[in-house]
């Protein structure tokens, strides 16, 4: 824990202080009250209407993530609806002949996928919109290949993850920030001209690669950044700034009728979001663990400006730890602190399935009702809503980080399986009272998220940061990308199945992290050692290494 005021301070092994400022030990800092003192310490309204704007500020690359990976839903969205039959195919018109009674029915997957009907030769799409699934032929048997493009992106992602693991702790958060922003608006824009299944296929994992190292990135440069006492409303921030991302797809997919129109003006927006990392300083907790002292202290000088708090920022102490490791021995300490081992498998766990389940239900939408536009802006003010109500917020600071995951789940699981008795019953010609079920369900999609984010944050030393939300992050990608897929389970099995399915892993994911620690009122840990000395009571140790022979 960090020493309480008054408390006489007493270093550890391998901590350094600052060599000739401050006197006196009221003005040694450990590099969390650093942080605390210099940014809102007077917990004036202003200063911290000044950290919401600069936080929302340096998180608004974010958005990079959910504009990409929702983009094949308006871009590439199949419509079996809208379709008329074509005055010279006397197979669609003798069909069409059969269905008098019902002409509503006429129109569906069915009628096309199981008679062959083929566009531009028995039918053709009456859509007001393009789409590059209709333009493509990504239809029938061939669906399939509109769900790699919403996969493939999550093995960029998943290669991003792992690159992100190997280098952001090595070479910092904004750089590597910066480069996959880079790659995430040439790509985008590049899709701009595209016309091919395969140039899109790999279009689609340069999107994933670019967007997730971004998003990686921007919240471990701005957790680092972040007191203690804002670090739950840090968090709701992030959310906020990931719905504002879903927003703007949903906004710029509605009013551009031409999918590929729809990634030019997306990249364009994407490139704003650069110019503002750039101007970003680089983390001080990550400075300081690199041994960079005079780069800690120029940020936090450059910080203090705007918060009036120069004087902290002048005359303490900064007591911190040179921790600068290679790969392999970042990679060894696992072995050697089981705690943060078993920490960051449990919340892997959490990681892929929250974002399996996240993404299943995203794609399924044009599943389980007709009018896609209508449900995903539903979703994402079911999403909103849970941020600016508070209900996310306040489930975490009532319940805990901990605990406001294990809750979060059981709803979700819960709320699944209510949609088996009631699937396929019709409220209005288009919803049905699954459909209103599922959407109950995003509220407590949001706090998980927002929860299993915030204690990944608390739990992972910042000497191992970038590694642990990487694999985090990594495993959640395989998540995502295995989600769009369980949509063609509607095609093949009952949708009460589905709902089931996605019910069980919720309930898995809940029961696990019972066994996970806790970050709640703990300082964020520098070391793994800190770790440790946070959950002694957990009977967790350090694993001594034995002497070579």
């Amino acid at each position: 824990m960090s020493p309480e005021p008054g408390d006489k301070y007493e270093p550890l092994d391998g901590e350094k202080h600052s060599p000739d400022i401050g006197k006196g030990e009221e003005n040694k800092l450990t590099v969390e009250e650093m942080v605390n003192q210099t940014i809102g310490a007077d917990g004036s309204k202003l200063s911290l209407l000044k950290f919401i704007l600069l936080l929302t500020a340096a998180l608004i690359a974010k958005i990079s993530g959910s504009v990409l990976s929702y983009i094949p839903i308006f871009a590439g969205f199949l419509n079996y609806k809208d379709w008329e039959c074509m005055a010279n195919s006397t197979t669609c018109l003798e069909l069409m002949a059969n269905f008098t009674e019902e002409p509503e029915k006429f129109y569906s997957r069915d009628t096309i996928c199981d008679n062959s009907l083929q566009p531009d030769v028995d039918f053709r799409w009456t859509f007001d919109r393009t789409s590059y699934a209709h333009e493509w032929g990504l239809i029938c048997s061939d669906e399939g290949k509109g769900s790699n493009l919403k996969s493939f992106f999550f093995i960029g992602a998943f290669i991003g993850t792992i690159v992100g693991a190997l280098l952001f702790d090595k070479y910092g958060r904004k750089n590597l920030s910066l480069v996959a922003i880079a790659i995430s608006v040439i790509s985008c824009i590049a899709s701009t001209w595209v016309n091919d299944y395969k140039i899109m296929l790999a279009l689609r994992v340069a999107h994933g690669f670019g967007a997730f190292v971004t998003v990686s990135g921007v919240e471990l440069l701005t957790v680092e950044f972040t007191p203690s006492n804002l670090r739950n409303l840090g968090q709701l921030v992030s959310s906020f700034v990931w719905s504002i991302g879903a927003f703007c797809i949903i906004g710029v997919s509605y009013g551009i009728k031409k999918w590929n129109h729809i990634f030019l003006v997306e990249g364009f927006i994407l490139a704003a979001t650069f110019i503002v990392i750039a101007v970003c300083p680089e983390s001080p907790r990550f400075q300081l663990i690199k041994g960079k002292e005079k780069d800690a202290r120029s940020t936090f000088k450059k910080i203090s400006r705007i918060f009036k708090t120069e004087e902290v920022s002048e005359k303490a102490e900064i007591v911190f730890k040179d921790y600068d490791q290679s790969h392999v021995e970042q990679v060894k300490d696992f072995n050697k602190y089981p705690l943060m081992l078993k920490n960051t498998l449990l919340l892997m766990v959490c990681w892929m399935v929250i974002a399996c389940l996240s993404y299943g239900l995203l794609f399924s939408w044009g599943k389980l009702g007709t009018d896609i536009y209508t449900s995903i802006l539903f979703s994402t003010l079911g999403s909103f809503g849970a941020k600016a109500s508070g209900m996310t917020y306040f489930m975490i600071h009532f319940f805990g980080r901990k605990k406001a995951v294990i809750v979060n789940f059981a709803a979700i699981c819960l709320l699944f399986l209510a949609c088996i008795p009631s699937y396929g019953v019709y409220i209005t010609k288009t919803w049905t009272l699954d459909n209103v079920v599922c959407l109950l369900t995003v509220p407590f999609f949001s706090g998980t998220w927002s929860s299993v984010l915030l204690l990944t944050k608390e739990l992972s030393p910042t000497s191992h940061r970038g590694l642990c939300m990487s694999m985090c992050s990594a495993v959640a990608r395989v998540g995502a990308f295995v989600g769009p897929y369980l949509t063609l389970l509607y095609n093949s099995m009952d949708a009460r199945v589905v709902f089931a399915i996605f019910g069980g892993m919720a309930a898995c994911a809940a029961v696990l992290t019972c066994f996970n620690s806790d970050s709640t009122d703990k300082p964020i840990p520098a070391t793994p050692e800190d770790l440790v000395n946070q959950h002694a009571d957990t009977g967790h140790h350090i694993l001594e290494e034995k002497d070579e022979v």
